[in-house]
């Protein structure tokens, strides 16, 4: 039975006073919850129970399976406020949420000897592991034994977070890959899990592989219940796209991650992805501008304020443009840092000794950290001589190339990856007329070209409009095709090449479109046939 159609059931059978049924269904049901998105529901229909049969045992424990699947901790705590017997798993998941660490540990021992043994499992490898005490490992792979279906992605997931967090990303890589497997039917997870994937192929320097996981994950987070992991794979989209270079299409991403932020913190992070790609970019002016709306954000920009991570960033933008003391002022602002941001001040650190003229404290301070391929290669373009202390030479990505073929149905990719367009709409033959008549032209001759619908000039505007609206989305970016002074134009960010049928292929130009441009294009390159 499919979860909205138990939760009718179960509020048929709650109506009528068939209270032992209801409560079968709703163990039952609760413990084979296949989606994040089914256990909300239980979880609401659980709010529906009457509190006088709270008290009894089956209840309770029916009730305290669908408060865990919902994730709904005030549920949670208002069921075990009269006490724990037989239900120590969840008086763990409990304890976990509320941060009483220790506390959940003993619980979940005492939860291995009851009927739920893996939930306990579970929140007794998390609590090990944010306490950073020994046996977290084997907690989890304790877990993992115990746990079956959904139950089993979701310990695999919390192992593979576990092993990012301590930057063991190269054993969180397969960890990840495996959880968006075992999640399958649950947008919410494999979203999460793909997403983090993603992200975690990034950081190991694996373009192609972070691209694709990033691109299954947008497909799985456009589903009900998945959305908030929208931010999070656009903003390792912008990781990705920066680290090809492709300035503009990262910096939408990024922008595009703080649209879809649910958190005030989710929004600054999104920022500071902005603000980096800017750095890269060599707008620093602007990136600072982005640093400071980031620390507007977060309730920092008052010098009493307190301390913030945001200013490890600022640190490292001051000094670009010169500023020492702006550098340092910064720093003392950052606080207790973690990660990247503890890097990137260190880095300043670094950068602030060499100026000084004490090298070996600047490489001493380089060799310390252990960086990431990809970010020191970032560091190294913004701190050059520092990097050249310990023989990192800052390679730039090459410049962006959008490759269009127009032999065929037309495409077109940016670093190899093709992307999304539909050959056979406007937008597929606007961009080869543009690329073919240097990136820019008059929007009459655009639409005199183009075979659009409408019965009249209004309406062929309109869907003129519509096609540029189109090849915007595909290119990933609204830059990257103007409209200004009556021109249409492509973004001169980006180079733009285009290949074209030999002449014997004249016919398979723009396959699939009878544009009246396409056509005379057709039998203007054609070669002539001999008659004789």
């Amino acid at each position: 039975m499919k979860a909205p159609e138990l939760a009718a059931h179960l509020r048929h059978l709650l109506a009528v006073g068939a209270w032992e049924p209801a409560r079968l269904n709703l163990l039952t049901g609760a413990q084979g919850v296949r989606s994040r998105e089914d256990g909300a529901l239980l979880g609401r229909v659980a709010r529906e129970v009457p509190r006088e049969a709270w008290p009894e045992p089956g209840w309770r424990r029916a009730l305290a399976w669908a408060a865990y699947r919902a994730g709904d901790v005030p549920l949670m705590r208002d069921l075990l406020a009269a006490g724990t017997p037989g239900l120590e798993a969840f008086a763990a998941f409990l304890a976990c949420a509320e941060g009483r660490l220790a506390e959940a540990i003993t619980l979940a021992r005492a939860g291995l000897e009851g009927p739920d043994p893996a939930v306990a499992a579970r929140f007794r490898a998390q609590a090990l592991t944010r306490l950073g005490s020994p046996g977290w490992r084997e907690a989890y792979a304790d877990a993992l034994r115990r746990a079956r279906g959904r139950d089993r992605a979701l310990v695999r997931l919390d192992y593979a977070v576990a092993l990012s967090w301590r930057e063991e990303d190269v054993a969180a890589r397969p960890e990840f890959a495996q959880a968006t497997v075992e999640f399958a039917g649950d947008a919410w997870g494999q979203a999460f899990a793909g997403s983090n994937l993603g992200i975690t192929c990034l950081r190991l320097g694996d373009l192609r592989g972070a691209e694709r996981a990033l691109g299954q994950a947008r497909k799985v987070a456009g589903r009900d219940g998945a959305g908030q992991h929208r931010m999070a794979v656009q903003q390792g989209l912008g990781g990705v796209y920066r680290a090809y270079g492709e300035y503009p299409r990262a910096r939408w991403a990024f922008r595009e991650a703080a649209r879809l932020a649910l958190t005030v913190d989710d929004r600054v992070t999104a920022l500071l992805g902005e603000a980096h790609t800017l750095t890269l970019w060599g707008r620093p002016d602007e990136a600072l501008a982005v640093l400071y709306d980031a620390a507007g954000q977060a309730g920092m920009l008052d010098p009493d304020a307190g301390s913030h991570p945001v200013f490890a960033h600022v640190a490292a933008v001051r000094l670009l443009l010169g500023d020492e003391a702006g550098a340092r002022e910064a720093l003392g602002r950052a606080g207790n840092l973690t990660r990247d941001d503890r890097r990137l001040a260190e880095v300043v650190r670094a950068e602030l000794s060499r100026r000084q003229g004490d090298l070996e404290a600047a490489r001493a301070a380089l060799l310390a950290l252990d960086m990431r391929p990809v970010w020191v290669g970032e560091m190294a373009r913004l701190f050059p001589a520092l990097f050249a202390l310990v023989d990192v030479l800052p390679l730039a990505p090459p410049p962006p190339v959008a490759r269009v073929n127009a032999e065929g149905p037309v495409t077109v990719t940016l670093h190899g990856e093709t992307l999304p367009l539909r050959p056979n709409r406007p937008e597929a033959t606007l961009l080869v007329l543009l690329v073919s008549e240097g990136g820019r032209l008059s929007r009459e001759r655009v639409q005199d070209a183009l075979d659009l619908p409408g019965r009249d000039e209004n309406a062929r505007r309109k869907e003129l409009s519509r096609a540029v609206g189109a090849l915007r989305e595909v290119l990933g970016w609204p830059e990257s095709v103007v409209t200004e002074g009556g021109m249409i134009g492509l973004s001169a960010e980006v180079e733009w090449r285009l290949h074209l049928p030999p002449p014997e292929r004249a016919d398979l130009f723009c396959e699939g479109r009878t544009d009246r441009w396409v056509n005379d294009w057709r039998v203007d390159k054609a070669p002539l046939m001999e008659t004789g």
